[in-house]
């Protein structure tokens, strides 16, 4: 997840030192050197007992390389998602908009109807609340989830852990729990929905289907845990420097000892019998989830010697199954065949739109500040100093 809290301009991307007072600036630059000396000996460390690390993982028979696999080809896109609030004068100005792209080749062998790229799309004018970005994340969850869960395509990528939909819902479910906004109650009544998708996702018990999440930052040191590798760096950095080109590290479960709990709207004492119908739904279906969840598996591959190493979380039925892992490995390395993009294709596509949202807003902005004031002109005649100082923007406050 990433959050931005600052406006953007053109001026600042082409010179980003020119609004800062040049002290700051040489302090800023000061610290180069011994910034630069820290992360050079860091590597440093690994690079140095790279054989070592590597000779680990021989003896540990946790390797695999994808030399000998060769299946079928599968159509294949991701889905990633990002909000933007503009913290205006009179309120917060909330959009969320999450888009599915298809993968490299997949346009011809397409199973279902699903135009590229497709998208959901929210925004809404809500009262100020310092935790309307907790709102935005959940809601941009569950639009996630929902879309990839209905897309026709064999292979579905996320652009993070399969886990982040559950850490960030808990979150949201004790902001809507207060709150009684246009954004809460769009939340709540997606749960089920949310949910449902959610279930679909980690099951991936559709022989022609799957899901699995690649995050691109992570803090997780499933295999390092193993063989007390220093923690500098996470799995995903030492392993882009040890494993060579084709190969992966086969499936191993690593969320079955974390703390997973039951969590989900509450019903008020006023509800109808069918509002405690439907809480007893959602328990069953918290209760798969989580059971899913304790159940993935992760494994690292690096597909080219120009990859990094990428970071796969996978359902249980994926990685119990050797036909469909293989099939996995196979059209992620398709997916993977430009030199500068260090991700599969459709995710770095997505990733691209995604984050052009939060700039959008802004814009849109100015947009709707002028159709507000040519209905004020209209109705009232009267001055429209009044919504230029409602409309005023202090900060864009934006996450993925």
């Amino acid at each position: 997840m990433k959050e931005n809290n600052t406006t953007t301009s053109d001026n600042f991307t082409d010179f980003p030192f020119s609004d800062i007072p040049a002290s700051l600036v040489e302090e800023l630059l000061s610290k180069t050197t011994q910034i630069g000396n820290d992360i050079f000996n860091s590597i440093n460390i690994i690079k140095k007992k790279k054989y070592y690390f590597r000779s680990q993982l021989d003896k540990s028979n946790i390797l695999a390389n994808d030399s000998e696999i060769k299946t079928q080809f599968l159509t294949s896109c991701a889905v990633d998602g990002a909000y933007a609030i503009e913290r205006l004068l009179g309120s917060d100005l909330i959009a969320i908009g999450t888009v599915g792209v298809e993968g490299l080749n997949s346009s011809d062998k397409k199973k279902g109807e699903w135009q590229s790229p497709n998208h959901s799309v929210f925004i809404n004018n809500e009262k100020h609340d310092p935790e309307n970005m907790i709102a935005a994340r959940g809601l941009m969850i569950e639009m996630e989830i929902n879309l990839a869960a209905n897309s026709p395509y064999d292979l579905v990528f996320l652009d993070g852990s399969l886990t982040t939909g559950l850490i960030h819902m808990y979150k949201a479910i004790d902001f809507i729990e207060k709150r009684r906004t246009v954004i809460a109650d769009k939340i709540r009544d997606s749960y089920k929905e949310f949910l449902s998708s959610y279930k679909k996702i980690l099951e991936s018990d559709h022989m022609e289907k799957q899901w699995v999440g690649i995050p691109k930052y992570t803090s997780r040191n499933d295999i390092g845990d193993i063989f007390g590798w220093p923690t500098d760096y996470d799995d995903r950095a030492i392993l882009t420097l040890i494993l060579n080109e084709g190969e992966y590290t086969k499936p191993r479960q690593f969320t079955s000892k974390e703390n997973w709990h039951m969590k989900i709207p509450k019903f008020n004492s006023n509800d109808s019998m069918t509002s405690k119908t439907n809480n007893s739904e959602l328990e069953s279906l918290m209760d798969e989830v989580i059971r899913k969840i304790i159940e993935l598996h992760v494994i690292y591959y690096k597909p080219y010697k120009w990859s990094p190493a990428l970071r796969i979380e996978i359902p249980y039925s994926i990685a119990t199954d050797k036909k469909r892992l293989y099939s996995l490995l196979q059209n992620i390395k398709n997916q993977c065949i430009v030199p500068s993009i260090m991700e599969p294709y459709p995710l770095y596509l997505a990733d691209r739109i995604a984050k052009h949202i939060s700039p959008a807003i802004p814009a849109y902005k100015q947009i709707l500040t002028s159709s507000i004031a040519e209905l004020d002109k209209e109705n009232t005649k009267d001055d429209i100093s009044d919504i230029i100082f409602i409309m005023h923007s202090y900060r864009t406050e934006s996450g993925m």
